[in-house]
């Protein structure tokens, strides 16, 4: 009973320590890849901006997902377009553009789990020659929750890759034109 008397104490400390740091933690995220892609700007933002193409070039596929189902509503491209999923797999959640400005930008609402997870999005459209430089950003805010914080040191390890995955396939997308 004795170890009982150390180890309960030196769990409380670890657990008081750990609330500490995590409010002292960063309170948002910012994860962000780019890709350079032999296309123009305009080619690779009219594939941006239609959601009804995201499957073909994002990480988040029915192939990676195969229970995931997938419904668009909203204008075909463009601010409004909406994308919404779910599967047991991949979870629920909607994508939404809130703006797009021609061959240069799209900005997007992201929704996981009906407002569990929520962030904002931005895909950059800049021309380097006779390529462009698509940069895909995704940004959100972890609020007052410590281990909402611990979390938010994880996001670019987790999402990142998912980034420069779908920049890859849009990458060879492209240029097989």
């Amino acid at each position: 009973m004795k170890w009982f008397k150390h180890i309960v104490p030196g769990l409380v400390i670890v657990v008081a320590l750990l609330a500490v740091i995590g409010f002292l933690l960063p309170g948002s995220y910012r994860v962000e890849r780019s890709q350079t892609i032999a296309a123009k700007p305009d080619a690779a933002f009219t594939i941006v901006n239609n959601l009804k193409t995201w499957p073909e070039w994002t990480a988040w596929t029915v192939a990676r997902f195969p229970d995931m189902k997938i419904e668009f509503s909203g204008p075909g491209s463009g601010a409004g377009a909406t994308y919404q999923w779910s599967g047991k797999s991949s979870g629920s959640g909607k994508l939404q553009i809130t703006k797009a400005e021609a061959a240069q930008l799209i900005v997007y609402d992201l929704d996981f789990e009906q407002g569990k997870h929520v962030s904002k999005g931005e895909i950059s459209f800049a021309p380097e020659g006779d390529a462009v430089k698509v940069k895909w950003v995704n940004y959100g805010e972890l609020g007052g929750n410590p281990m909402n914080r611990w979390f938010g040191l994880r996001m670019d390890s987790m999402m990142g890759p998912d980034l420069q995955a779908g920049l890859d396939n849009l990458k060879k997308k492209l240029e097989a034109k």
